[in-house]
């Protein structure tokens, strides 16, 4: 090539590099950065991520990083969509009152025998109530979740808009509880719902009720037996269990007109007193002075009618399903049943 021919390809050369420069330099942040560390972002992540940095001081480059290798789930958009407890009792109780969960909480509680009779003096909550959420939840931890909690709240904080806020800001305490535990976010699996270990706790009650319970310096709700057993306990303490007292008793309704009653909610606010002057009775010996909401169970036949107490309130803020906190009592009182049986040498009764 002659001399003249090199100066002339140096100057094109110098021209194509200053427009590029220039290009480069009137497009936004995101869009200068090299393509091999991270991805384009949808300006609701963007806004998202500007959010976190303004308000906990996270790193918006580690950030764009992380949701850059984010990805939209389909199966999480299914699921939410149709959820289990959605279904009528009589289709719901089979699914989780079951053979395998009362033989599986028996050995539970006997494996976890101290732990439990200790988060039960320190919190009130029986050790049988305790094994049933872990029954429930996870089948004692066989079925902790497969989805990356990231891909989870990821998509129902952005591709869901009917809890989207909601969702939002579980990613933002997901993110925060991450950061204090030293987690690789994208590292974590739980349920479609982000849900997380063997209780299940979503982020935000995983910062406000998971405990140290034997006080070796970690929280670990996937493979620790006393920081599971103690945070449920602490869950249910400071959601308002109150020891001693009941958690359900059938009602009799005496009025036709019984949905405007039903539909007054399940947070105790009558007592059995009150309800009796409105037509509605209690079928067990229970105080008469004790708060109760009345609530339906749907059987094949018809309505059943049952009292909700304190305690069954303070269930419900664990999964806001009457079906799911009826499990709860009823698995529960199976699993005491059956260690009975065998403690009293009688053959188990448990798949029948």
């Amino acid at each position: 090539m002659s001399p003249a021919g090199s100066a002339l390809n140096a100057v094109t050369l110098n021209a194509i590099l200053l427009a590029a420069t220039l290009w480069t330099a009137s497009q936004p942040a995101w869009a200068q950065t090299p393509p091999s560390e991270v991805r384009p972002l949808r300006p609701e992540m963007e806004k998202f991520i500007d959010q976190m940095v303004q308000a906990h001081g996270f790193d918006a480059k580690a950030l764009r990083k992380v949701f850059a290798k984010v990805q939209t789930s389909q199966g999480v958009t299914r699921a939410i969509a149709a959820p289990s407890t959605s279904k009528p009792w009589y289709e719901f109780k089979p699914l989780f009152v079951d053979a395998q969960r009362i033989t599986g909480g028996v050995k539970y509680w006997n494996d976890n025998a101290e732990l439990l009779e200790r988060a039960r003096k320190e919190f009130g909550v029986p050790e049988a109530i305790i094994v049933s959420v872990i029954g429930i939840e996870t089948r004692y931890g066989k079925r902790t979740g497969n989805f990356r909690v990231m891909d989870a709240l990821s998509t129902l904080a952005f591709d869901v808009p009917a809890r989207a806020d909601y969702f939002r800001r579980e990613l933002e305490q997901f993110l925060l509880l991450a950061r204090e535990q030293q987690w690789d976010p994208l590292s974590i699996n739980g349920s479609f719902a982000g849900a997380m270990g063997m209780p299940q706790f979503m982020p935000t009650s995983y910062r406000r009720y998971a405990i140290d319970f034997n006080a070796d310096g970690h929280t670990d709700l996937w493979n620790d037996p006393a920081d599971i057993i103690g945070s449920i306990g602490s869950y249910l303490h400071q959601s308002g269990w109150k020891e001693g007292t009941p958690i359900v008793a059938p009602a009799r309704v005496d009025t036709a007109e019984w949905k405007p009653l039903v539909d007054l909610g399940l947070k105790p606010t009558l007592t059995l007193d009150q309800w009796k002057m409105r037509g509605v009775d209690t079928l067990s010996n229970v105080q008469a002075s004790l708060a109760a909401s009345l609530f339906t169970l749907d059987l094949l036949g018809g309505p059943e009618f049952w009292f909700g107490f304190e305690n069954f309130y303070a269930i419900l803020q664990y999964n806001r399903s009457r079906n799911y906190a009826m499990a709860v009592h009823e698995l529960a009182n199976e699993i005491v049943r059956e260690r009975e049986r065998i403690a009293a040498g009688v053959g188990s009764n448990s798949a029948q």
